[in-house]
């Protein structure tokens, strides 16, 4: 009987092994980074966010990972303060050049204002991140961009999230846009 199970060489066996590690940290350093962004919700499904590689939290492509908008989700107060959560979902922290985070508010025509901008650091994966930044003074519907700019040549440079807003005057609430014309009050 014939043996179908023959040693490979070792040289053979050795660049195979290469490869498999090789493909796999591509796979890893590359397939599972990602910015989520929390509140305001990101446009796309939030499905799985929780666990690295969530489809919906790698976006290169700016602005908005070059998703485009549903219409406002979330109806904000001019001028007043928000919280904005983001999540990092792998850390590419360069010890040598920190990356940053930055949020910033558009018309959507891809020209943003910067509300603000913190250091990348050493948290580790999934770490959550929540400022309060201030709306501009302006009424109607707006994007809010997070970016993660890695600064780290073994990662992407960058990764978007959006959130789709309309900025009213008026009472101190947030009021979440749910199918259409239904609205749903948070205080």
């Amino acid at each position: 009987m014939k043996n179908l199970l023959s040693p490979i060489s070792t040289s053979t066996s050795t660049t195979m092994i290469h490869s498999i590690i090789f493909l796999s940290s591509l796979l890893f350093g590359i397939g599972t980074c990602h910015l989520c962004m929390i509140s305001p919700p990101q446009r796309g499904s939030m499905v799985g966010i929780n666990k690295p590689a969530a489809s919906d939290c790698i976006l290169l492509q700016a602005p908005c990972g070059g998703r485009s908008s549903g219409g406002p989700i979330l109806e904000l107060i001019a001028g007043q303060n928000f919280t904005v959560t983001l999540m990092k979902n792998l850390d590419h922290f360069n010890t040598a050049a920190p990356g940053n985070f930055t949020i910033s508010i558009g018309r959507g025509d891809g020209h943003f204002k910067q509300l603000l901008s913190f250091p990348d650091n050493a948290d580790p994966s999934l770490t959550l991140y929540s400022y309060n930044v201030t709306m501009p003074k302006d009424h109607g519907e707006m994007v809010l961009q997070s970016v993660y700019n890695t600064n780290n040549p073994k990662a992407p440079p960058a990764f978007h999230q959006c959130s789709d807003l309309r900025l009213v005057g008026g009472h101190h609430r947030h009021t979440y846009y749910l199918h259409g014309n239904k609205k749903v009050v948070v205080n």
